[in-house]
């Protein structure tokens, strides 16, 4: 899934990526929103048990939301922009019935401010997800996925965020000819060939029929949405 993550809550991040049961830990040790969770450590995870296919999943989570994050413009505050549209301009001397005038209006535009209240934002349009089939067979892992594996496990214990090591196992999987590749490349593939044999399998099994059905009722149920 894609979404701008950092502007949700942490809840609902952690509920997206099926990883609430780690929330109360995260808030206890003072990751209580999702963009100090996005600073976190390898060495914070290991600290908090969560487990290594967790951790990639954040990881990747993490990483698309850090693409996501656009600064924001600077506003110039409104007076700037009419004083200084307005130097070249002569100032015009204002009659008592103008000022009459002007002042009237100014003070049915703050009761109209008053009523009406601040802005409202359009709240964001949650979009429900199907649960994934647990009963189905694990997808196999890229080439650069397992190399990224081996990476991680030769950073393990420095203090390095996601983002960090995200960037250095690109920079390193770069840097790499074909033949340093052919081994994580040869070891994708088998792992993909037994992934097809194990799929063709299930999809025999009652369980498939049932994730199917499932399916149906969850789109028909939805669709609306």
């Amino acid at each position: 899934w894609t979404f701008r993550a950092h502007m949700s809550t942490l809840k609902q991040v952690l509920d997206r990526l099926d990883l609430a049961r780690y929330h109360d830990a995260f808030v206890d040790e003072g990751f209580d929103s999702w963009d100090t969770l996005m600073d976190v450590t390898e060495s914070d995870l290991e600290a908090l048990n969560v487990k290594l296919g967790h951790r990639r999943k954040l990881q990747r989570a993490i990483l698309n939301a850090s693409k996501d994050r656009t600064p924001l413009p600077l506003l110039l505050h409104s007076a700037s922009r009419d004083e200084s549209a307005g130097l070249d301009e002569p100032k015009k001397t204002q009659t008592p019935h103008f000022r009459q005038q002007n002042s009237i209006e100014s003070q049915e535009q703050d009761a109209a401010a008053r009523n009406n209240g601040p802005p409202q934002r359009s709240k964001r349009k949650y979009r429900r997800h199907p649960k994934a089939d647990e009963h189905a067979p694990e997808r196999p892992p890229s080439a650069y996925v397992i190399f990224s594996n081996q990476i991680r496990d030769q950073l393990k214990g420095k203090d390095l965020s996601f983002t960090e090591i995200a960037k250095l196992v690109g920079e390193r999987w770069q840097e790499l000819g074909p033949n340093e590749k052919e081994p994580c490349e040869r070891e994708a593939q088998a792992l993909k060939d037994k992934y097809y044999s194990e799929l063709r399998q299930y999809k025999k099994t009652p369980q498939y029929k049932q994730y199917q059905d499932y399916l149906i009722e969850f789109k028909a149920k939805h669709s609306g949405e």
